[in-house]
């Protein structure tokens, strides 16, 4: 089966993805943070330092829609499966254990990633100025997997 079969034609209408994209776009937005996924099912957007600028416990069909728009991966069906995001403490959403996060970033990432977005800052800054005034569209969901972390299995 392929991911475009579960989703269906177009997977922009799915309800899943549709409301992730929805919280993807209420996340409080900066130019220098990333969203990530948690292994306890926690989407963050943190900044290069893992400070925590906003976070949301996502139930596991959200975190499937969230693993379906990455490649296939065997390792993040077992890391995931089970997991529920909304059961965890709001203490924990905000002031994670590193364990839950990746590995922090190294002093050269992190400089390389300043320069780039110093470098690219009005062109980021239009296109946020754009997408706010609604001038600029998201772009569609592109899934690419079909993760199985609702079995029990």
């Amino acid at each position: 089966m392929t991911a475009t079969n579960y989703y269906g034609p177009d997977p922009n209408n799915h309800p899943d993805q549709k409301e992730l994209s929805n919280i993807f776009r209420n996340l409080k937005p900066s130019t220098d943070s990333a969203f990530v996924l948690g292994c306890d099912g926690v989407l963050r957007n943190l900044t290069i330092d893992h400070n925590v600028l906003d976070a949301i416990g996502l139930p596991p069909r959200l975190i499937k829609a969230f693993l379906d728009r990455g490649p296939f991966d065997p390792r993040m069906e077992d890391m995931y499966r089970g997991v529920d995001g909304t059961k965890v403490p709001q203490e924990q959403c905000w002031k994670p254990d590193p364990s839950l996060l990746p590995l922090p970033l190294t002093a050269e990432e992190k400089a390389r990633i300043k320069k780039e977005n110093e470098e690219h800052k009005d062109i980021i800054q239009e296109s946020i100025r754009k997408m706010e005034s609604g001038e600029l569209k998201p772009c569609g969901v592109a899934i690419r997997s079909n993760h199985d972390i609702l079995s029990s299995s």
